[in-house]
């Protein structure tokens, strides 16, 4: 189906050029920033300050590693949903309005999304345990954290997945309708 050319359509394919392009440094720049902050120090003072440890508490290497790596988990998942985000952006860029990768780039960027809001739920807990392990007895933390990142990833994530998967059954409807006409 070809679609007229028009300052409008024009403006939609540069737009959409720059949302993948600017998905993919997003994509790319999250997790590289979440382990620079546990290189530096930032990111390891923060979570022991809100665990309610003091900030000097001595972490071994092996706690900063697996709190480094716990910490880039949902930012892993979050990068893949952004990369089916520009997946779905390239092919609006290249005017190719109605194809069939879009709808499929959009379910994987919702499901990737969703992950990425389970992780955001279940890693603080996870990283309290990990990082306090060393604590004192009655030091150590046991804390369950609600989010409204990892609800609002959830919810949006489910709302992505459905609609793309609904835009997949409306093309094949189309596909199947344009046969009998």
């Amino acid at each position: 189906m070809s679609m007229i050319r028009s300052a409008e359509t024009d403006r939609l394919q540069r737009h959409a050029g720059l949302a993948a392009r600017a998905c993919r440094v997003a994509a790319l720049a999250i997790p590289v920033l979440i382990l620079a902050s546990w290189a530096v120090g930032e990111a390891p003072s923060a979570a022991l300050t809100g665990l309610g440890l003091p900030a000097d508490h001595g972490l071994t290497p092996a706690q900063w590693i697996i709190g480094a790596a716990l910490s880039v988990v949902p930012a892993l998942a979050l990068s893949r949903s952004l990369f089916g985000v520009a997946a779905c952006f390239d092919g609006f860029a290249l005017a190719d309005w109605f194809g069939a990768a879009q709808p499929l780039a959009l379910a994987i960027a919702g499901r990737w999304l969703v992950i990425s809001g389970i992780l955001a739920l279940v890693v603080p807990t996870l990283l309290g345990l990990a990082l306090t392990l060393n604590a004192e007895p009655g030091a150590r933390v046991l804390a369950i954290t609600l989010s409204s990142n990892g609800i609002l990833a959830l919810l949006f994530g489910t709302l992505l997945w459905a609609l793309g998967r609904l835009w997949t059954v409306a093309r094949n409807i189309a596909a199947e309708n344009a046969q009998f006409v």
